[in-house]
């Protein structure tokens, strides 16, 4: 079986717009348009890459569809709907079907393209689930691990990992399903949909104290019979290949072996990389590739290589796509031999090659933590 990538061009449709404006306290002024750190031009530019790189020809392109309602509201408040679709025409940002927050642009477009998103993570797990495809990636806009129940936050309106674990297990009858999220901001509403819910190990690796506030901690461990299955690992700035790379070694694989997932998903978001303007995590390319192909074998040791990525952030747009592919080509099994944007680049080396002691102290503490539940 090859692999599939899912992508739809209504994700498009979701414009987060320009920043012109410079606040004052006595005013404001403004400046040329700067594209949202969210910016369409991201994605357009990743799904080039993959078809011009000829990537796209060597997989199955799975198309979305809208996400229905009952496969929104496992986790999603009725209200909250409404509220969106009223907010969407011109209605307010919050009341008392909930909020969407000052930094998530939704309009029309946005809903449409959000709905097909949660839709299309569906049927990635459906194409990986009736064996059509043996993975996929998919190329998800706008992304959903900061969604609440309630709640439209960082950028996200549906919780595409939530509505497509969800969708395995009522399907499918699933009973272990393992999330693993690289975004470099903390999945709240991931954590927040799972914790107290043995049948979702949930496992975050994020930049220590960034966003969103206080949330993954490394004692956020899960409540009542989910104690345990919410595995944080915070992690300091400057982390690097080597770091996130031992993480995975150290504490995801182990805990992904004793728990032995029927599906794994990943919550692949590329903005832990050197270039992202977000963070200072200082990934590169063959980091994410090393990630991919980690937990790649994982799959194939607990659940038939069934592996879905379900795009998150990622807001450098020259770099993204470059992470992505290399994501892809670890999926494929393959190499095409693409040059990393700033190759001999003393940086890329460095964030390669970086191991600090803060780095090591911190696995350490994670390892000692969560050795409660699990044997590391």
């Amino acid at each position: 079986m090859t692999s599939g990538l899912l992508f739809d061009e209504r994700f498009l449709a979701h414009d987060a717009g320009v920043e012109t404006s410079v606040q004052t306290r006595e005013g404001s002024f403004q400046l040329d348009p700067e594209p949202h750190p969210s910016d369409v031009a991201i994605i357009k530019r990743t799904w080039q890459f993959l078809e011009r790189s000829g990537l796209l020809g060597r997989m199955r392109h799975l198309p979305a569809r809208p996400a229905r309602e009952e496969e929104l509201l496992v986790y999603h408040t009725r209200p909250y709907l409404d509220g969106l679709q009223a907010h969407a025409a011109g209605g307010p940002r919050h009341g008392d079907w909930g909020e969407i927050d000052e930094d998530t642009p939704v309009s029309v477009g946005s809903l449409e393209a959000a709905f097909c998103a949660a839709g299309g993570a569906c049927q990635a797990v459906k194409a990986v689930m009736d064996g059509e495809v043996r993975n996929v990636y998919a190329l998800l806009r706008p992304p959903g691990h900061h969604a609440e129940r309630n709640r439209a936050l960082g950028y996200c309106i549906f919780n595409n990992a939530v509505i497509a674990a969800e969708y395995a297990r009522r399907t499918y009858g699933l009973e272990r399903v393992m999330i693993i999220d690289w975004d470099v901001h903390h999945g709240n509403g991931t954590q927040e949909a799972f914790y107290a819910d043995p049948g979702v190990l949930f496992v975050s690796l994020h930049q220590r104290d960034w966003y969103p506030r206080l949330s993954g901690e490394l004692e956020q461990v899960g409540r009542g019979a989910g104690v345990g299955y919410t595995v944080n690992i915070p992690l300091p700035a400057g982390t690097g290949d080597r770091g996130y790379i031992a993480a995975f070694e150290q504490l995801v694989l182990p805990i992904g072996l004793r728990y032995r997932p029927q599906l794994i998903l990943i919550s692949a978001g590329q903005d832990a990389s050197w270039l992202d303007p977000l963070a200072r995590m200082m990934m590169t390319r063959q980091g994410f590739r090393r990630l991919s192909e980690l937990v790649a074998g994982l799959a194939d040791e607990v659940c038939e290589g069934r592996l879905v990525a379900l795009q998150e952030g990622g807001y450098s747009r020259a770099y993204v796509p470059y992470c992505t592919a290399a994501i892809v080509e670890a999926l494929l099994g393959v190499d095409l031999g693409i040059v990393d944007l700033y190759a001999g680049a003393w940086e890329l080396e460095r964030s390669a090659t970086i191991f600090t002691q803060a780095t090591r102290q911190a696995l350490e503490e994670a390892r000692r933590w969560h050795r409660q539940w699990w044997p590391l």
